[in-house]
């Protein structure tokens, strides 16, 4: 039995937190022991297993809908998640720059004042709680990335 590297590890343990598979048969999958797996997830319970569930449900209900309407629910699904990511990982990277001047010597409070401004707008963007906030983002259907963004809040004051 070869030794499990870390890459190995994180997809049993993906694997696991569907609650899909127990840790026999992630043993088989894997090629070791449920002893080896069972090292790997003890104290763990299955963190996906209701998302898992959810999605099967979606999925099934979608089953009995026509091509259309299906298609016409996955683009709308599609770009909703697109704006959850991306304002997601914005006010993710705003809040790693405000750190950042938090841990120099010299903290210039205006850029921080900035970043923390920003990074509300975001989260309240993603939440839904400011109807103020206009975004819009065109897909280019060639090579289905974002090629406009047209965000208003950066003007307020």
């Amino acid at each position: 039995m070869a030794r499990l590297n870390s890459e190995d590890k994180e997809k049993i343990l993906a694997d696991f937190h569907t609650g899909a598979y127990t840790n026999r048969e992630l043993a088989k999958r894997y090629g070791v022991s449920h002893v080896t797996i069972g090292k790997i997830t003890k104290g763990l319970s299955p963190k996906h297993k209701e998302k898992v569930t959810t999605q099967i449900s979606i999925i099934a209900d979608l089953a009995e809908e026509s091509y259309q309407e299906v298609t016409a629910i996955n683009e709308v699904v599609t770009k909703a998640t697109k704006h959850l990511v991306f304002f997601q990982n914005s006010a993710l990277k705003n809040q790693k720059l405000a750190n950042a001047l938090l841990d120099g010597e010299e903290v210039d409070m205006f850029n921080l004042k900035a970043h923390a401004d920003i990074t509300l707008k975001n989260k309240q963007t993603v939440l839904g709680k400011d109807t103020d906030t206009s975004i819009n983002i065109q897909n280019n259907n060639q090579n289905n990335q974002l090629s406009k963004i047209d965000i208003n809040f950066l003007d307020e004051e």
